[in-house]
């Protein structure tokens, strides 16, 4: 059996990676004995694999690498879009045929999708737009390899990820296209169930399930207090903050989180900023953000200068009495570490989850971050009352864990005679 897992990201973003384990690990539980691939944005000469795990690259990434002049990047768009629009619509020899002429990165996640037993698109929060020409495009390549491998009768699945904004009809169209003909699509939150039903996929296609995050639980690695300087009973506080606003706004963001920083610090707590992205790419890097919150804080915080590989970030979460999270799957991994949190939105999954868990409470949009405003919510759970936020997750997080890892029954229920290899697997379609 052949497995491909398409729109896989890179590995500087902590989330992304630990979506990507946990889906290869869901991917062997439930069929022990496959092949399996992984059509990613990380170049496959530089990473030819992930935790063992062979990458292809990828057609997206091949669109948008960042590493050549955007003249080439549109170049190749031009190339590809036509290509692969024309093997989808055309007579299937006429469209292999078309695929054939790919360049080689591309043509080879277009070669493994066609003849794979089963292509899972991985959990994350890809699958949106913006209006316009930037948002058609994006849902267009994001959906491709689905596309591209339904058309040849392999099945494609949704693991449990954020669906939308889908803001123009044509980006609708395109959702309902290729989520009507999967056989399992997994929303993580109510809104994404929501705006699925809008691009018109009836309700009973769409599945609710839990992000895959919260199965994440890597090996424990060395002391992070000892690596940090912390003495064993200091209280420890992260931080995590990203890129999102608009330059003032981002400003203004930042210079609040400085100011709560200075305050908890103020009340015998160390704070550390926490890169959960340190990438290059699209210049996505928390380490610069959290380099201008140091700059404007007044007592200095301490600083995870450095990219830190994605399976020690996990269990620095743990060693916090408390994070103040924007990158969502830091809040995570500190909930599932029994870590009260405060989450800042900047997508409807945070708002979605906390309500789920019954922690809207905890949250702020990161448009509406203000000093003030973050203070209140920061400052109760640095005294008796995270306890009371502890008691909740220890409660709570055992089942919601559980469900997280409910993803390989659900593919052994729509494959059951996956041994019986392709064209058992495509006859489900």
């Amino acid at each position: 059996m052949r497995i491909v897992v398409v729109n896989a990201y890179v590995r500087g973003n902590a989330g992304d990676a630990a979506l990507l384990s946990v889906c290869l690990r869901h991917v062997r539980e439930a069929f022990p004995h496959a092949h399996t691939a992984i059509a990613g944005m990380e170049d496959a000469v530089v990473h030819p694999d992930f935790e063992g795990v062979p990458n292809l690259g990828s057609i997206r990434r091949y669109v948008a690498d960042g590493e050549v002049s955007l003249a080439r990047r549109i170049l190749r768009k031009l190339l590809v879009a036509p290509l692969a629009l024309l093997a989808l619509l055309l007579p299937r020899p006429l469209g292999r045929a078309l695929l054939r002429l790919l360049p080689a990165e591309a043509r080879r996640e277009a070669e493994a999708v066609s003849r794979a037993d089963l292509v899972v698109s991985m959990g994350g929060g890809y699958l949106n737009a913006r209006p316009g020409l930037d948002g058609h495009q994006n849902v267009f390549f994001v959906l491709l390899p689905a596309l591209l491998a339904q058309r040849a009768r392999v099945p494609v699945v949704f693991a449990p990820q954020s669906f939308g904004p889908f803001p123009a009809e044509l980006q609708r169209r395109l959702v309902r296209r290729a989520l009507r003909r999967s056989p399992l699509v997994l929303a993580r939150e109510a809104l994404s169930a929501e705006l699925l039903e809008q691009c018109g996929l009836p309700t009973g296609r769409i599945g609710r399930a839990v992000d895959s995050g919260f199965a994440y639980a890597p090996e424990e690695y060395p002391d992070w207090r000892a690596r940090l300087g912390v003495a064993p009973g200091q209280p420890l506080v992260g931080l995590t903050a990203r890129r999102w606003l608009e330059p003032a706004a981002q400003e203004r963001y930042e210079r609040a989180l400085a100011e709560v920083v200075d305050r908890v610090q103020a009340a015998g707590h160390r704070v550390v900023l926490i890169p959960q992205v340190s990438t290059g790419y699209l210049g996505d890097d928390d380490i610069l953000v959290e380099r201008r919150i140091a700059a404007h804080c007044t007592s200095t915080p301490l600083q995870l200068d450095e990219r830190v590989d994605y399976r020690e970030l996990r269990s620095l979460y743990g060693e916090c009495a408390l994070l103040v999270g924007t990158r969502f799957h830091s809040v995570i991994f500190a909930l599932t570490s029994g870590v009260p949190c405060v989450a800042i939105g900047y997508e409807h999954k945070t708002a979605g989850i906390m309500a789920e868990l019954g922690l809207s409470e905890h949250v702020v949009p990161i448009a509406e971050v203000t000093a003030e405003r973050l203070w209140a919510l920061v400052a109760p759970l640095l005294g008796p009352a995270a306890d009371e936020y502890r008691a909740l997750l220890a409660e709570r997080m055992p089942d919601y864990v559980a469900r997280a890892e409910q993803f390989p029954a659900r593919l052994r229920e729509l494959l059951p005679s996956a041994a019986g290899g392709r064209d058992t697997a495509r006859a489900t379609v």
